[in-house]
């Protein structure tokens, strides 16, 4: 409550030292006429009048109030200038914007570009090695099949075989798997 009272008391008194005027009255002898000026002092300006120049004084008020009309209309062509230059850089900020969501979005493009024709690289590389196993299988079965015809294999080497050709399936079985991930893959990215 104290420091309200202070600080209204504070802000009183510079309101009235800021809108403080002091008035002197000069009486000068002149040898040719008596004049006397009377001088209005605010922090503000100065404004002197004298009895002597009533006619002056009321031309030196057209002129304030020619100064004080051009000074309005300067200010407000400085306002209208302002609130162009605002409005250019609203519009140049928004220029900006959509430029950098246009890149964003064409970022975004060719990364999923990329992420496609990655994708169908591993599905040729894929079936190529499928294909491949697939050409190894056939091969291990016929070697199989011309050991057992002359009758060279005892029992235990052809349970070797037979686990060797179904470890070559359960390599293709797994081979084929990832590629129907991969396809899958990429059917949702092309969505």
């Amino acid at each position: 409550m104290k420091i309200k009272l202070l600080f209204t008391a504070v802000l009183l008194s510079s309101f009235q030292l800021f809108f403080a005027q002091a008035i002197k009255n000069e009486t000068k002898k002149d040898t040719t006429k008596l004049a006397t000026k009377t001088t209005v002092t605010t922090i503000k300006d100065t404004v002197i009048v004298s009895k002597a120049a009533e006619t002056g004084v009321v031309a030196t008020a057209i002129q304030n109030n020619a100064n004080e009309k051009a000074l309005k209309e300067e200010a407000k062509l400085l306002k209208d200038k302002l609130k162009a230059e605002k409005k250019a850089l609203r519009v140049a900020n928004k220029i900006e914007k959509e430029q950098k969501d246009f890149e964003k979005k064409q970022k975004a493009f060719d990364k999923r570009q990329d992420k496609i024709l990655s994708s169908e690289k591993s599905i040729s590389t894929l079936k190529t090695k499928i294909s491949n196993e697939e050409r190894n299988l056939i091969k291990l079965k016929e070697k199989f099949e011309q050991k057992k015809s002359k009758g060279k294999l005892s029992s235990i080497e052809i349970e070797k075989e037979n686990i060797r050709i179904s470890k070559q399936q359960i390599k293709i079985n797994k081979l084929e798997g990832d590629l129907d991930k991969t396809k899958d893959k990429l059917t949702k990215m092309r969505d």
